[in-house]
């Protein structure tokens, strides 16, 4: 009674699980490129990284026009005192005096050129080409997450099928058990080891549907965007398995010219050499000009009249002498930046090196195993269907046949998790060189 009462069950939980599935609305497809272009537009990591480009870019401007253009200025003033009237003090007559009022508008033009303002510059350009490459590094971040998680989506889909296929298989082993018992050929306890065997593959199944919808989930969290409601997503992109065709010192030797986050410490580098000649330019002289003229105007009692400076220009040199050894301080401290800056590239350079091989090492061993799985997926398929014959037959056991047709499963989910494992190899090599490789 108890084994029949959880068929039952086990029989409308799948039925169940059937309706919804097939009332799900039709799956949105998307490819690996869309996904990218949503990633590019709309991740918030990513956004980031392009909004720190505009504080470089706009100092770099500031840097460049200070080389070439001069400082303005305008003021003007105003200036009243009122009127007095006569007065006598100590037998002295103090005649009265009218209110007087003056205005004045002066121009004055300046301009300085010194060391600083010239290195200035190459130091912002070489931080605008630093925030370049740290934008270089975070899209190919982006990007590789972005594959690794449409590969992942991918995989869940193909143990989804899998577990598709071992719902009817089971299906089927439950419908022959139950036909041999009924002629007589096998015992009830063949059923119910069928059964229960049908019951774990509904499992399996409702659990890869889930397992589907989490990777969709995953993806867009991505994305930058919310996932469909429901999660019904099918990646449209193949990835074909071939053998790598590369050399190992070839890719170690194009990470070095091209990898964005490299490519980002040696700018940083370059900046701090910059910062290094500001800080001797502090020793050199500083050329000064300036030109400047105003009018003003004056109004007393009845009478107004207006004075007008001339155009006055005025060029010098300073020299600064002794400054109490402040400029050897920030030499000092320049040159300490621009040592942490060549030993973080040097650090780089070795982490560039190592993870080039280790990726390449991982992928060629995903590539191998591939090829291990498939030889052992192909034995797997063939011994359970030797043992579905021999059970057909009469001559072999449930039991027998259950452990083959395990065996055969786990020996397709490796399978297809070896494949997956490569191509997230390869997804991981390309980031390490820093550009696609296929």
């Amino acid at each position: 009674m108890r084994a029949r009462l959880i068929m039952g069950w086990l029989v409308v939980l799948t039925m169940v699980a059937a309706i919804g599935y097939a009332q799900q609305p039709p799956a949105v497809k998307l490819s690996l490129a869309e996904a990218i272009e949503i990633a590019r537009a709309n991740n918030p990591a990513y956004l980031q990284a392009l909004a720190a480009r505009g504080p470089a870019s706009w100092s770099l401007t500031n840097a460049t026009v200070s080389l070439f253009s001069p400082t303005a200025s305008l003021s003007g003033g105003y200036a009243y005192q009122a009127a007095t009237g006569g007065q006598i003090f100590q037998g002295f007559q103090i005649p009265a005096t009218p209110s007087v009022t003056s205005q004045d508008l002066s121009l004055r033009l300046g301009y300085t050129l010194s060391g600083a303002t010239i290195t200035n510059r190459g130091y912002w350009a070489a931080q605008l080409r630093a925030a370049d490459q740290n934008i270089a590094g975070a899209r190919m971040t982006l990007e590789t997450s972005v594959k690794t998680e449409y590969l992942s989506l991918l995989e869940a889909r193909a143990q989804e099928t899998l577990a598709a296929q071992q719902v009817q298989q089971t299906q089927e082993l439950l419908n022959l058990a139950q036909a041999q018992f009924n002629v007589g050929q096998k015992t009830m306890i063949d059923v119910r080891q069928a059964q229960v065997t049908k019951g774990q593959a509904d499992v399996g199944l409702l659990q890869a549907q889930q397992n589907v919808q989490i990777e969709v989930l995953k993806l867009y969290q991505i994305l930058g965007v919310p996932a469909p409601e429901p999660p019904n997503v099918e990646p449209t992109d193949t990835f074909p398995v071939v053998t790598p065709g590369y050399q190992q010192d070839s890719l170690v030797a194009l990470a070095l010219r091209n990898n964005p986050v490299l490519m980002a410490y040696r700018a940083q580098e370059h900046a701090a050499a910059w910062n290094v000649r500001s800080a001797y330019s502090q020793y050199l002289p500083s050329l000064m000009a300036s030109a400047g003229t105003g009018r003003q105007w004056i109004s007393q009692g009845t009478r107004s009249y207006s004075l007008s400076n001339p155009w006055v220009v005025s060029l010098g040199v300073s020299l600064p002498l002794w400054d109490t050894f402040s400029r050897n301080v920030q030499i000092a401290q320049a040159r300490s930046q621009r040592e942490t800056q060549d030993q973080n590239v040097r650090a780089e350079e070795l982490a560039v090196r190592a993870n080039v091989s280790a990726a390449y090492l991982a992928l060629v061993t995903a590539y191998q195993t591939i090829g291990v799985q498939a030889n052992n997926r192909a034995a797997a398929s063939e011994a359970l269907q030797l043992a579905e014959e021999q059970y057909r037959v009469g001559s072999g056991d449930i039991i027998q046949l259950l452990t083959a047709r395990v065996t055969s499963q786990q020996a397709s989910v490796d399978y297809i998790t070896a494949v997956y494992n490569y191509h997230k190899d390869m997804a991981a090599l390309e980031q390490a060189v820093g550009q696609p490789l296929r």
